[in-house]
């Protein structure tokens, strides 16, 4: 266990409240209700879209409940969106379940500064995506206390920059809603085990809930075992019109993200990884404050504030191309044949070897950010409206540094340093780095009548990115960016239970500092590693239409369905996209990439009869280029002789499945006994890097999963669950590079990051 995993356990409130057990504990938010396909409650994130009635939407809003999908022992919030919508996907480019790049829409919200970033995160109101890149780090979210996660689609301007495919909001426990103490401890494959503790109480107007996770997994590929400690803390404070909370979340993980490996190696072992150590270490400390007053019958407002710190570090090990010079074989050149030198200015003798590097990154991120919002329900013309008016900002500081030290692969393909650290800028840098974002909205829902109701809504956002290289002048920069985003929409409910919607949205994305740091096409950075430049990048501008329906219905036999149907059709502007194209593996260059259109179908359904429960979720997610344009990518078959590829309008962007689909049944054998079975069935994709679509395509699969529950007694549960039954071999990310660095009789520069295989996973809960 990491030194910062022993310091979040030693000052985990929970300690203090594991003696106190008391109440039942309470398996759902009495002020929420759930129902696949159709939203009947308000029970959003304090501040933005607090106060708004979800019925009311003009969107296919979900909302995913933890509690039923507790069984699978998802792992993240990102699993807990993979595991029930059909538009949800995730990529697994580091090679580790703890860290998924999860595509909505074929909108992504990732920990990895290569991927296109589209989606809003919030905590409780906190915004998780970070000042460095909008990168979002899904082991920094306490995922076994979040009590209900919202997917809010389409462009919405509410929920401010980057929210191009949507908004996700999650609310995490309180302890008025989830009293009493309980533990979980599951084990399973590969040294994976978990413990979850958590505890809540009230006392009158005063509530505390606290919880602690720790993780172990050994992991099922080659060098790749990881570590995981979080903790959540919530005070809260109801005490007439006043309401107030603290949430307080900490976190600390080592992990082995392997990446993907040469389709080469992978035929001759599944496990096997092109080059090690992949490690990265994430700890982070945040708090945020919530509150909110009720100044009549028909007015309140809400308040939130934040502040994160975040330390990353990585030790990445690459095979580098490095030989002996041409000119000189005594001394050693990159794979341009450019003479490397060490810090000092030296030349580095070719008889160190150095066909390997340990590219160590460190980046340290404060952001803080807050909000102030106005709700009114009342009356227009004699029409019941509800008026939201806001101001919201989110400002953040990093420093990123980097070095990178010679270093030979073993026989394991494991980089050995050697102690000697490389020299120059394109393999050191510091840089530091401030952003401000500012917004202020406004949203009023009209009811034209009892059945119809009319949305519109505007923000506005200005950002400023200042860059500053701490050891030289080229990554040096000053950016600023402002626009206004409308939006419209209604609902009609056509009938008892049926609601039908339209709508239209605008939402911009400004360029991150990762990104304008990294904008030279002809000087592409090794991405995460280096930055060379600072030329400017447009905004990024979607434009989104939706139309759909959603519905429930119960029968007097007992028997509940819920529904949605929703199609729509999103258009980016000078989309950002990364162009792999080296030096080294994982190499490349952000650049305005033309326009981008995604489109797709989303359809989903649950019914529960008797002992009978089923469900499934479906996305047909057509995720292309609008525009042609020529990228360079040296290790793409079609690529010209200059190394250039063209990719035409109607080329599928890389990572995005057109066809995702989710199964579930479920089957009470007696009150106490539940089995139930899952599918998850995903179509070809694209490799990174193969834009104009020219490579073999990463396959389609499809897995299935089984498990069973047992309660036996009304605080004590047990289960067991098994993934990938039919032991399948997939992958659910590829790149392209070049695998001769370590394999030089490979011909195939077509990477992969391949599934688990076959595992089991048990465990029990005792709540009191």
């Amino acid at each position: 266990m990491s030194g910062g995993a022993r310091r979040l356990i030693a000052v985990s409130p929970f300690v203090l409240l594991a003696a106190l057990p008391r109440l039942a504990w309470a398996a759902e938010d009495d002020q929420t209700t759930y129902q696949t396909g159709a939203v009947t409650v308000v029970g959003t994130t304090p501040v933005l879209g607090a106060g708004q009635d979800l019925s009311k939407v003009p969107a296919n809003v979900r909302i995913v409940d933890p509690q039923k999908q507790a069984d699978k022992a998802p792992q993240s919030a990102a699993d807990l969106m993979q595991g029930s919508l059909g538009s949800v996907s995730t990529q697994d480019y580091l090679g580790n379940s703890l860290q998924p790049s999860l595509s909505f829409r074929g909108f992504t919200a990732s920990p990895i500064l290569g991927e296109p970033q589209g989606l809003a995160v919030y905590q409780n109101g906190m915004r998780i995506n970070e000042a460095f890149g909008d990168l979002v780090n899904w082991d920094m979210s306490p995922g076994f206390a979040v009590a209900s996660l919202q997917v809010l689609p389409g462009s919405n301007p509410v929920f401010g920059l980057n929210a191009l495919g949507g908004a996700v909001a999650m609310r995490m426990k309180d302890g008025f809603n989830n009293q009493g103490t309980g533990f979980e401890l599951g084990g399973g494959s590969f040294g994976r085990a978990r413990t979850v503790l958590e505890s809540g109480q009230q006392w009158g107007n005063y509530a505390v809930y606290s919880g602690l996770s720790l993780q172990n997994d050994d992991g099922w590929r080659a060098h790749s075992p990881s570590k995981l400690a979080q903790s959540y803390t919530d005070l809260a404070m109801r005490k007439g019109d006043f309401d107030f909370g603290v949430g307080i979340t900490m976190a600390d993980s080592s992990l082995s993200g392997l990446g993907t490996s040469p389709v080469q190696l992978l035929n001759q072992s599944q496990a096997a990884v092109f080059t090690a150590p992949d490690q990265t270490e994430n700890s982070l400390g945040a708090i945020d404050l919530r509150g909110s007053y009720q100044l009549s019958d028909n007015d309140a407002i809400q308040g939130n504030a934040y502040y994160r710190h975040l330390r990353s570090v990585t030790h990445n090990g690459d095979a580098s191309g490095f030989t002996s010079c041409t000119a000189d074989n005594t001394i050693l050149c990159d794979n341009d044949d450019n003479t490397l030198t060490n810090r000092s200015g030296g030349t580095i003798a070719s008889s160190l070897g150095g066909n390997a590097v340990i590219n160590n990154t460190q980046t340290t991120s404060d952001s803080a950010g807050a909000g102030l919002q106005f709700t009114r329900d009342g009356h227009v013309l004699g029409l019941k409206n509800n008026l939201i008016a806001g101001l919201s900002t989110d400002q953040g500081y990093t420093r990123y540094g980097v070095d990178t030290e010679l270093a030979n692969l073993d026989s394991q393909a494991v980089a050995q340093g050697n102690g000697l650290y490389i020299g120059g800028t394109g393999y050191n840098v510091g840089l530091g780095a401030r952003n401000a974002y500012w917004g202020s909205y406004l949203s009023d829902t009209l009811d034209l009548s009892d059945r119809w109701a009319l949305t519109a809504a505007g923000r506005f956002n200005t950002a400023t990115i200042v860059l500053h290289d701490e050891q030289g002048s080229s990554l040096n920069g000053h950016h600023s960016y402002g626009r206004l985003n409308p939006a419209i929409g209604a609902t009609w409910k056509a009938a008892p239970g049926v609601t039908t919607y339209a709508s239209y949205s605008e939402a911009n994305r400004v360029p991150t500092a990762a990104e304008l740091a990294c904008a030279d096409s002809t000087q592409p950075c090794r991405v995460p590693n280096a930055f060379i430049s600072d030329p400017g990048l447009r905004q990024v501008v979607a434009r989104s239409v939706e139309v759909g329906a959603r519905g429930t219905a119960d029968t007097q036999s007992g028997t509940k369905t819920g529904w949605s149907l929703a199609a729509y059709n999103t258009r980016n502007t000078d989309d950002i996209i990364f162009v792999s194209s080296g030096p080294t593996q994982g190499g490349g260059y952000f650049a305005n990439a033309g326009a981008t259109l995604r489109q797709g179908i989303e359809a989903d359904g649950e019914v529960e009869t008797g002992p009978w429960r089923f469900s499934t979720s479906y996305g047909l997610t057509r995720a292309v280029f609008d525009s042609a344009m020529t990228l360079y990518s040296p290790h793409n078959s079609g690529a010209d002789g200059n190394g250039n590829t063209q990719v035409k309008s109607g080329d599928r962007m890389p990572g995005v499945p057109l066809h995702n689909l989710k199964i579930e049944a479920g089957y009470a054998l007696t009150p106490k006994w539940q089995v139930e079975t899952d599918a998850n069935i995903t179509s070809d994709r694209v490799l990174r890097g193969d834009e104009a679509n020219d490579m073999k395509r990463i396959a389609g699969y499809a897995l299935f999963n089984a498990g069973s529950s047992y309660q036996i007694t009304e605080a004590w549960e047990v289960y067991l669950r098994a993934t990938n039954l039919f032991n399948r071999h997939y992958a659910t990310a590829g790149t392209l590079g070049d695998p001769t660095g370590v394999f030089p009789g490979y011909t195939d520069n077509r990477f992969l990051s391949p599934g688990a295989p076959f595992s089991l996973w048990a465990g029990t809960r005792v709540h009191f």
